[in-house]
């Protein structure tokens, strides 16, 4: 019985010392800009997303929080566009598959690819993402901007937009 004790102790300390260092935060942010129409644009504060010292990362978001200048554009988006009754939900989940030159120790700015899955409307699209991991006082924040193409995902933007540039920024704890 001692031995089986023992044994587990052993077990549950090594897992313990190779455990990958998690961060987290539920108020990243997404704004994005219409490329067609500069008055189209909106922010979500409420981006849920965790990031790994091994490479995984994830944002995960409700569509309907994103906020636009009026709210006739934030219905039209919500209810003609993106459909957030029948598809409430943003996420993405991959790898920063350049994590071994992030120094999580050290304060700096480094830069990262990451490649994922992107799921919108429905739709999930393997896309690679270039950005920054910024790294103060042992706290990383990640910020990225690429182009989303609306009918990559069925989003019919006739009259609206074909893309928008989105902006990633979430500072973790």
């Amino acid at each position: 019985m001692k031995k089986i004790l023992l044994l587990l102790i052993v077990v549950f300390a090594l897992t313990t010392a190779n455990a990958q260092k998690q961060f987290g935060t539920r108020n990243g942010k997404i704004s994005f800009l219409a490329t067609d129409d500069a008055d189209v644009k909106a922010v979500n504060n409420e981006v849920t997303s965790r990031l790994a010292d091994n490479g995984s990362i994830s944002f995960s978001l409700l569509l309907k929080s994103f906020r636009f200048q009026l709210a006739e554009m934030q219905e039209h988006f919500n209810d003609k566009y993106v459909e957030s009754n029948k598809f409430p939900r943003a996420d993405f989940k991959g790898t920063i598959t350049n994590i071994k030159d992030v120094n999580f120790a050290k304060d700096g700015v480094y830069k990262a690819t990451a490649k994922g899955d992107l799921t919108l409307h429905g739709v999930t699209k393997n896309i690679t993402v270039e950005g920054s991991i910024i790294v103060k006082n042992g706290k990383p924040t990640v910020t990225a901007k690429f182009p989303i193409v609306m009918k990559d995902f069925n989003i019919d933007g006739t009259g609206v937009t074909s893309k928008v540039n989105a902006d990633i920024r979430c500072l973790y704890q």
